[in-house]
This record gives structure tokens, sequence and C-alpha cells, in this order.
């Protein structure tokens, strides 16, 4: 039995996401595909699009196996912590052969050079990094930039290992899937993990791409580029459009939720983050776990000046202060999340599978290191304090979701632990 895992949001689940299901299956040999998807919070720092039962259910429909989900603390995380939390997910399940993920290089072997790289540490490449954060670049810059200095000394070098030019580690190191993609093997390798890394290159429009109009049948669109035009529109998007993005079994779910009002942008915390921010302190901030003293001055100096998520976004953003990351510390702030992301996920809760898929489901339960909970009110019953405490805030973070749809669309409220599986 081979078993191909795949680290998700499927903000929203599109053909390109389709497309590497489909791989795992045909080229991988995949016999089980099992995803680790974010919740209904994700991690650029806004909800997500449509609620995560459904994105479960439209994964499943493009031939999924098992969605699990990743707790908030980790699907909220920077790159490295939300890297880190689904590849100890999947390697805590004990029968995860290959992950496959995406990248614009599709490049293994280079990904896992540049992750031995960052986990080793060695002093040069540090020397740099030091000297890059001391005129006040943010650190992803200056890793980036004591990287590709690194990297092209040794390349240039009679002892050069990589087998690559410094322009394509330059040009490897500026694509957002290709730097996730380091980050799944810097996970792999401080696990020593058994499962191998496998980078699939991706076809067709970039991460922001809002233009679907040039895409050919071997192309697919962005989630990134998907959510825009939602936005853009207000979800009024002809289902003939969605049907050149989304894969036939997943859109009848996609547009009743769009027909129903039941998709949520990050505008709709305009309201309840600036009450969450009047409620704050210096010293409530501090407990933030991912809040740079930085930042939380600039909260308290620039809050009165707060108009709407996306502006004051913008406003707190700086030289040194990313905006992903100051939106990401936003909704932490507004779901009161004050536990810091798990380098290991402790728990695997189940959001949906495919019925013909037990085999797989009872070959885990066999291997598994974590608990596998299928009910949500059995957590309670199943799991440490430690783990209760990252299962409750999931739990809490969704009800807040459901509270946020309930009122954009009037349909009666859900509670998270009344929330069956989807069975396919």
């Amino acid at each position: 039995m081979k078993v191909v895992g795949i680290i998700a949001e499927y903000n929203p689940f599109h053909k390109g996401h389709e497309y590497q299901i489909r791989y795992a299956r045909e080229i991988l040999g995949a016999d089980y595909i099992v995803i680790a998807m974010s919740g209904d919070f994700v991690q650029r720092g806004a909800p997500a699009l449509m609620e995560k039962h459904l994105r479960a259910e439209m994964a499943l429909l493009g031939g999924a196996n098992l969605i699990l989900e990743m707790p908030v603390q980790t699907a909220t995380a920077s790159a490295e912590g939300f890297a880190a939390g689904g590849v100890s997910l999947l390697d805590g399940l004990g029968v995860v052969d290959e992950l496959c993920f995406g990248s614009e290089c599709g490049d293994t072997e280079t990904l896992m050079n540049i992750a031995q790289i960052l986990v080793k540490e060695p002093f040069e490449y540090r020397k740099l990094l030091q000297q890059n954060l001391r005129t006040g670049m943010s650190f992803p810059a200056a890793r980036s930039s004591a990287l590709i200095r690194y990297m092209r000394e040794k390349a240039t070098s009679v002892h050069n290992t990589f087998g690559v030019s410094s322009e394509h580690i330059e040009l490897i190191l500026s694509s957002p899937n290709n730097i996730l993609g380091i980050e799944y093997c810097k996970a792999l390798l401080r696990l020593n993990s058994r499962i191998l890394p496998h980078a699939l290159l991706r076809k067709g429009s970039g991460y922001h791409d809002t233009d679907f109009s040039l895409l050919s049948d071997e192309e697919f669109p962005s989630a990134s580029g998907i959510r825009s035009l939602m936005k853009k529109s207000e979800g009024t998007v002809q289902s003939a459009d969605l049907s050149r993005l989304i894969p036939s079994a997943s859109l009848p779910g996609f547009l009743d939720s769009l027909k129903k009002g039941a998709w949520l942008s990050d505008s709709v915390l305009d309201l309840p983050l600036h009450y969450k921010l009047l409620l704050e302190s210096e010293e409530t901030l501090k407990m933030y776990p991912e809040l740079s003293d930085a930042l939380i001055r600039r909260i308290l100096k620039s809050r009165n000046q707060y108009e709407g998520f996306s502006q004051f976004a913008d406003l707190l953003k700086t030289r040194d202060i990313t905006r992903s990351a100051i939106c990401r510390s936003l909704v932490q702030i507004f779901l009161d999340q004050k536990t810091k992301a798990p380098g290991h996920i402790p728990y695997a809760r189940v959001l949906g599978f495919q019925k013909n898929s037990a085999p797989f489901l009872r070959q885990i339960k066999k291997n598994s290191s974590i608990p596998l909970i299928t009910k949500a009110a059995d957590a309670s019953a199943i799991l440490d304090e430690t783990a209760l405490r990252f299962f409750n805030e999931t739990c809490a973070a969704s009800n807040l979701y459901e509270m946020l749809l309930c009122h954009k669309t009037g349909q009666p409220f859900i509670h998270e632990m009344k929330k069956p599986l989807r069975i396919i």
C-alpha cells in the first residue's frame, strides 16, 4: 500500500488541486491520498473563502481519500510553522510514503539542498544573515539574501556541490510555492522523517493572477486569483466561467454556496476586529506569541486610524514587518489565539473520507503515533490537556467563522461539535 500526503488549504479547491491528486495517483502510484488541510482560517491571515467541511467534500469529490484538519494555531502560523505542523501531522500517521507539493521550479533536489543549509546553518550563512538583519531587513528578506550570497559563493568555488547557478537559486527564492516547499523539506529533515518529498511543477497562472481568459486546458488557475475574482465580482461570477476553474464533480457544492452567499472575505472582520483591538492593551497584546514589540507599538499607536481589516494591515506595514505577517497577527488577535503553533500536532482530526477508504483508516489506527478523532465529542476523553487545548481553540475559531457566515447569510447557527463528517 502506497500513501501520498498533501498539505493544502483548498481555498478554494480548483482544477490545479485536482491535477495534483490525479498526479499522485497515476504517476506516483498512490493507493491512498491523505490531505492535511487548514480549517476555517488560513495561513495568509484571513477567514477561508468557504467553510472547511465544504472544502473537504470538494477535495474528496476531486479524488482525495481522507481529509484531516490542521489546528488553527498551525493553519495561521508563518510558512515555517505551517509546514512544520502539516508535516508532523502526516508523519504522525505512520503510513505516509511521499509528500507531494506544488512548486514553481519542480526541482526537489535543489529545494532539499537549500533546506539542508537552513537546517544546518553553516557559519558563513549565519554571518551573512546577521549582517542583513542589522541593516533592518525583514527576516524573510534577510534570509533570502543571505542564502543567495552563500550559494553564489559556493557555486563559484571549486567545491560547488549544488549543481545550479546562483541566478537559478535567486529565481527559486522569489517564488512563494518554492519557499513553502523548502519549509516542507526542512520539516522532513528536522523530524528525520521516512516521508520522501516530491515537488510537482505548477502549471498555469501565477500565484496572484486574476486573468484566466488565456488559460489553456493544460493550465490551471491559482486559488489567490479565484478569491480576488470573487471579491471583485461580489460573488456574482457566472457558472460557465467557474466551470473552467473548479472541477466538475466539486462545482455543484461551490455554486450552491455562492447562491446562498455562503462565502467570506477578509472584510467580514472589519467591525469585530476593531472591537477586539479597542479592548487590547500593551500588556494583553504581549500575550500573543507571534506579535513582536515593534508591531505591538504600531497597533497601539495606529488603532484610532482603523477603518477596516485590509486598510489597517496596509497602515501597519513597514519595511521589516511584512503584510502577511501583520494579517496573521490581526487574525490571531480576533481569535484571541494566545497559544503558539505546535511543532508537533498531537492528534489527527478527520473532516471527511471516502467510503472505500475503510482499510486505509484501519491501517492508520494500527500505525499512528497520534490519536485519530472521527467524532468531535470524543476529543475530551481521548486527548491530553495540551492536545485538548489545541483542539478546543480550533473549535472555537470555527464557531466564530460560523457566526460570521450565519450573520451574512441568515442561515441557522450550527455548533462545531454538531457538524457531521463528510463521507463520500
